[in-house]
């Protein structure tokens, strides 16, 4: 399907977000516009952790990991965050998180790589996934590198 904007352009990814972020905002599929942008960032965070799990097929627990709190407590996410994410998109949500603070991405990574982490040894594509998520939100670290981090603090 062609993007009428877009036929006789380069189309980059971000633009690509930003359009598909337009889009979502207009059907109604994008966080609530009169949210603050600490919100809109929890609702993100909970959409990309519960895709997450959900794709890993597994009953891997967000709560239990270890790096989990931290960022809670630092973006303060609820419950009702988790219940707010299953009506927004992921690819809306990613673009939410290219804005979040580099401090909030490193948390985020590393709470994914401890789900990731819960299948010994971690399998290709879910370090793919990792690098992938984390180049779209602009934090480009990867699998070995949060992992190394991780196992040191």
């Amino acid at each position: 399907m062609a993007i009428p904007q877009f036929q006789n352009s380069r189309l980059t990814v971000p633009t690509l977000f930003n359009y598909i972020d337009a889009k979502h905002r207009g059907a109604g599929r994008h966080h609530n516009l009169s949210m603050s942008s600490g919100e809109s960032e929890r609702i993100a965070i909970c959409c990309v952790l519960l895709d997450i799990v959900e794709a890993m097929g597994t009953s891997a627990d967000i709560k239990s990991c270890r790096h989990y709190q931290s960022l809670r407590d630092k973006t303060d996410i609820a419950d009702s965050d988790f219940e707010g994410a299953r009506s927004v998109s992921v690819l809306s949500s990613l673009v939410t998180l290219k804005g979040m603070h580099y401090n909030k991405k490193m948390l985020l990574a590393l709470t994914v790589c401890d789900l990731f982490s819960g299948q010994t040894p971690v399998p290709l594509n879910l370090r793919i996934a990792f690098e992938t998520l984390m180049n779209a939100i602009e934090w480009p670290i990867s699998f070995s590198e949060i992992l190394a981090i991780s196992r040191t603090e």
